[in-house]
């Protein structure tokens, strides 16, 4: 559906959708079927229920038709309406995007430490889609896949909205070969052989860490030792880390559960009190170090590289490709 409302710097617009009777929806559970469209939503935010008055008394709220949503406007079932949420981070610079690959339907980024892939909570214009759709001009720019704020390297985004459906079943299809290169302390469980790590993973949506759980396996990861190097704060590894499958936080996880806990990892074992705060000096020492896949429009084969480097760990240095290719 085409949004009725404009896209604003790189920001698309809320949309609220009216749930049928009998849906699982808290609202009707609650207060029953409300009369008007802009209870239901009043009712579903309620902190926000004075400033989203004041926007339908503005004229500044539409339905899926396009035609201005008035206090008046019944509730419908299926009925949704559209508005722009104030933005968080309104005021925040820029941020430029390191591009590691472009063509017709592709465009792969070096996604910073600490930035958010898609718009998130007080992230909204501090996040890679909304930074890459005002870098580039396009509002219709997508990610195809995420990486965790703490994580960089590859994000690769869809520049059409009709051609997402093809590259997103590349992942859903497994036939894109992700590589990872982690930093954290040795252990006797992985050396230079490539260690499989499989378990079944679940993530609760509110609860900050991912567990494992017995089931079936959801969740494989491949682990190996590239170099062993020391600094000031001990003796560690750099490890090549490949995922098969795609679960929250799945190698942060999997490492804690080799006993090889990622270095600057404020989430595993244990969150720290200072979680959600980024350290650029202290960053997780997690990068995102390729993409692999054959292109569905060209068939070309790719291979897209990171071009970040944690310059205070030279073996990390001496092993970073300084191309794409």
């Amino acid at each position: 559906m085409v949004p009725p409302l404009p896209t604003v710097r790189g920001v698309g617009a809320t949309r609220v959708r009216m749930p049928g009777p009998g849906a699982p929806d808290p609202v009707l559970e609650t207060s029953g079927m409300p009369a008007t469209a802009a209870e239901y939503v009043a009712a579903r935010f309620p902190d926000d229920a004075a400033w989203f008055a004041e926007q339908v008394a503005a004229g500044r709220v539409l339905g899926d038709d396009g035609v201005v949503v008035t206090p008046q406007t019944p509730y419908a079932p299926g009925l949704s309406v559209w508005f722009h949420r104030p933005v968080p981070d309104e005021g925040a610079p820029a941020v430029p995007l390191d591009v590691l690959y472009e063509d017709d339907w592709l465009v792969a980024v070096d996604k910073p430490h600490g930035l958010c892939s898609t718009p998130k909570g007080a992230n909204v214009r501090r996040s890679v889609v909304v930074a890459a759709r005002c870098q580039f001009h396009n509002d219709e720019i997508a990610a195809l896949h995420r990486l965790d704020r703490s994580t960089g390297g590859v994000l690769l985004l869809c520049k059409n909205a009709q051609d997402r459906g093809d590259f997103h079943r590349m992942f859903q299809e497994r036939t894109v070969t992700k590589t990872y290169w982690a930093v954290a302390g040795l252990g006797d469980r992985v050396g230079e052989r490539t260690v499989r790590v499989e378990s079944r993973i679940r993530k609760i949506q509110g609860v900050l860490q991912a567990f494992e759980e017995p089931g079936e396996v959801n969740a494989v990861t491949d682990v190996r030792l590239v170099e062993r190097f020391a600094d000031d704060d001990g003796a560690w590894g750099l490890y090549e880390v490949a995922p098969l499958t795609g679960r929250t936080h799945q190698i942060r996880l999997h490492m804690t559960s080799l006993g090889l806990p990622l270095r600057g990892d404020k989430l595993y074992p244990e969150p720290r009190e200072d979680f959600d705060v980024e350290d650029p000096d202290n960053p997780l020492q997690l990068i995102a170090r390729s993409l692999s896949f054959t292109h569905p429009h060209t068939g070309e084969r790719l291979r897209i590289e990171s071009r970040l480097t944690p310059s205070s760990h030279a073996a990390w240095v001496r092993h970073t490709p300084g191309a794409v290719r």
